[in-house]
């Protein structure tokens, strides 16, 4: 080990100092799941004579090719400014097409038709379940601002976050319940990922910090774009899909609470404030059991 190496913090050597960042690790995680993203869209999930599935294919490939792709972008951004909160956009764009490859991929793995499937359905299951741990590893190790230290999100619009977000998952269970199909393992793990985007809402509405709702919002805004684009452009191009598969029974009333939720998590991340720090009980005890007195000797 030479002395170089035993200099950490802002006494590193530069190079040191943008690998071991926050915003670099966040930066490689969303671009690794973007590039398997892209990779896997074009493995067929679905290889038969009247049947060809693959998720590159309209109506599916704004989800897995051009939300990706943008991802990507933004992470080569972010790293050449070091920023964490271009980071964490990437990161909540690759929310949505997490959920919709692991949707359709869980579908078809655990279906009873499985036999039929191609290589392509395990291998986009493998993807989005690293996708799964990217947001997982995200908001466990995103550091909880410091009251009274550093900005927040003001505790009425993280209030208002988490109820949208309740909203956004409400949207799709209702959706799933009034669906004629019956419930099975593959139908309810399907919608289960379809609520991605809905938890990403409320861990940032409970986590309160500029850089969780940014990715919400990015979430959000990417979820309402590609299902804008399914609907409008691609609805009736590529494979049959059911549309609650193709937007992830998001709907009118989902596509109002997305917009709803970006706006507010915008918002809250323009508008931090300074939390007031809480002195600890122990300080604000009575005191005179330590206060010096005249009897003492």
């Amino acid at each position: 080990m030479t002395d170089d190496d035993l200099i950490t913090g802002a006494a590193a050597p530069a190079t040191e100092r943008i690998i071991h960042s926050r915003a670099a690790r966040d930066a490689v995680w969303a671009a690794s799941v973007a590039v398997l993203l892209i990779v896997s869209s074009w493995l067929p999930l679905v290889d038969l004579d009247a049947v060809y599935l693959r998720t590159a294919d309209a109506p599916l490939r704004v989800y897995t090719v051009v939300m990706p792709l943008l991802a990507l972008i933004v992470t080569i951004v972010s790293v050449v400014r070091h920023s964490s909160v271009l980071a964490s956009v990437a990161t909540g764009i690759l929310v949505p097409s997490v959920a919709l490859a692991g949707s359709v991929a869980a579908s078809l793995f655990f279906d009873a038709a499985s036999p039929f499937t191609d290589a392509g359905v395990p291998v986009t299951l493998a993807v989005a379940t690293v996708g799964l741990v990217m947001l997982l590893r995200w908001f466990i190790y995103q550091p909880t601002p410091v009251p009274g230290v550093e900005l927040r999100p003001p505790v009425q619009l993280a209030g208002v976050l988490l109820a949208t977000g309740a909203v956004l998952a409400g949207n799709v269970v209702v959706s799933a319940v009034r669906d004629d199909d019956p419930w099975s393992l593959p139908f309810a793990l399907s919608t289960a990922l379809m609520l991605l985007t809905a938890l990403v809402v409320i861990a940032a509405g409970l986590v309160r910090s500029i850089e969780a709702n940014l990715l919400a919002a990015a979430a959000c805004v990417a979820q309402f774009v590609a299902v804008v684009v399914v609907l409008v452009f691609e609805g009736d191009d590529g494979v049959a899909l059911a549309e609650s598969a193709t937007t992830m029974r998001t709907g009118v009333v989902g596509l109002v609470a997305l917009a709803a939720a970006a706006t507010i998590a915008v918002l809250g991340s323009q508008r931090p404030r300074l939390d007031v720090a809480r002195p600890e009980a122990s300080l604000v005890a009575d005191d005179t059991a330590w206060r010096w007195s005249a009897d003492d000797v």
